[in-house]
């Protein structure tokens, strides 16, 4: 086969066809450092120009697409947004129950506050710049948006919205579906800003919903409350062609075949030491029979900043192996990298994954993820 350009790579592997070799994601890779470290160019560069900093190191590392990109402009700076509880601290299930009640009944009251032009707007502006500034960098969007509301922990605390969840399901759906509402809207927009700007086909969404202890609340509530929300959500997407990738973060393992079933064909992260089998994973299918798209996460908690550079070659060589020689795989990082990731260690994944060739078993193939077999954990 001859060589494809990034994006035909991307598109043949995204639709189940046989690549010259397998595509490799970035966009999650932290720190200042480590990335200044990555693009050859000093620290005091790269804050110059953080984005096109980012974009150096993604190029050197030899990636052909990326996933919205985690910018760190801060030298110091190690994670891009989290959640305390003590910020929630006076916050009371209730005012999940105040806003639910302050909501219109109807789709088209509800509606009526969604600016669809300032959406595609944002959007266009968007992609525009990542035609114009990722230097053939293929994007590969990211819209936490669309991949469904869960997270109303960011606006009220985990206590009260969990509390909600088991005190108020009602008030908390209702919440869930006004939010849902405009996303389907921002779905359609995107339908159409696919075909304009001819992206590749692939979407990677789904908020977090497990923590490494199994779902933050039960399968049966979401199944009941959540879920079907997520599928209206991203119909349209699916309608038009475009493959959805769901993150799983945590312990995702009751709640895959649900994803799949809305409407996913894709899963991509993983904590392997929570019993995540890549080999069990490629069993399943997508609601259209596909076999499934796996955004294979290099290790954030254990391979990557505890291992050696051997080690990291072997995981990658495990996703290979699990997936038939690297059918539907995409390197990526389980997660967003941090500052005690050596670059080194980046470097020789990113590296292994160009020097297998697509399609061809290895003569000895890792059966179990390597850190598990070597390690014990």
């Amino acid at each position: 086969m001859s060589e494809l350009s990034a994006k035909e790579r991307i598109i043949r592997q995204a639709r189940g066809v046989d690549v010259d070799r397998i595509p490799a994601l970035g966009g999650w890779i932290g720190g200042v450092r480590n990335l200044a470290t990555l693009a050859d160019i000093s620290v005091q560069s790269y804050l110059a120009d953080p984005l096109a900093g980012m974009v150096r190191a993604h190029k050197a590392l030899g990636c052909e697409g990326l996933i919205n990109p985690v910018i760190h402009r801060d030298i110091e700076q190690v994670r891009t947004g989290h959640v305390l509880d003590e910020t929630f601290a006076e916050v009371e299930p209730e005012a999940l129950v105040q806003r639910a009640a302050a909501l219109p009944d109807g789709e088209k009251e509800v509606l009526a506050s969604f600016d669809a032009a300032e959406a595609e707007q944002h959007y266009r502006n968007y992609f525009e710049t990542a035609l114009a500034r990722w230097d053939g960098l293929v994007p590969v969007p990211n819209f936490w948006e669309i991949g469904g509301p869960f997270p109303l922990y960011t606006e009220y605390g985990y206590n009260a919205f969990l509390m909600a969840c088991a005190l108020y399901p009602q008030a908390v759906e209702k919440i869930w579906w006004a939010k849902s509402l405009a996303a389907r809207e921002r779905a359609k927009i995107m339908v159409k800003l696919y075909a304009e700007y001819e992206l590749v086909p692939l979407m990677f969404c789904g908020e977090d919903l497990c923590n490494n202890q199994g779902p933050m609340v039960s399968p049966d509530f979401l199944r009941a409350h959540y879920l079907p929300l997520v599928a209206m959500i991203i119909e349209p997407l699916v309608d038009s062609g475009i493959r959805l990738v769901h993150h799983c973060d945590g312990d995702v393992l009751p709640l895959l075949q649900d994803f799949i079933e809305i409407g996913f064909s894709g899963l991509q992260g993983f904590q392997y030491e929570l019993g995540v089998d890549l080999y069990e994973l490629r069993k399943l299918r997508s609601s259209l029979g596909e076999e499934l798209l796996i955004f294979a996460g290099l290790s954030v908690s254990r391979t990557l900043p505890f291992g050696q550079m051997q080690d990291v070659r072997d995981e990658v060589d495990y996703f290979f192996d699990a997936t038939d020689g690297g059918r539907g795989l995409f390197l990526f990082t389980s997660n967003v990298t941090g500052i005690e990731v050596p670059p080194e260690n980046l470097q020789a994944a990113y590296g292994r994954i160009k020097e297998l060739e697509f399609a061809q078993q290895r003569a000895a193939a890792w059966t179990q993820w390597p850190w598990q077999v070597q390690e014990g954990v």
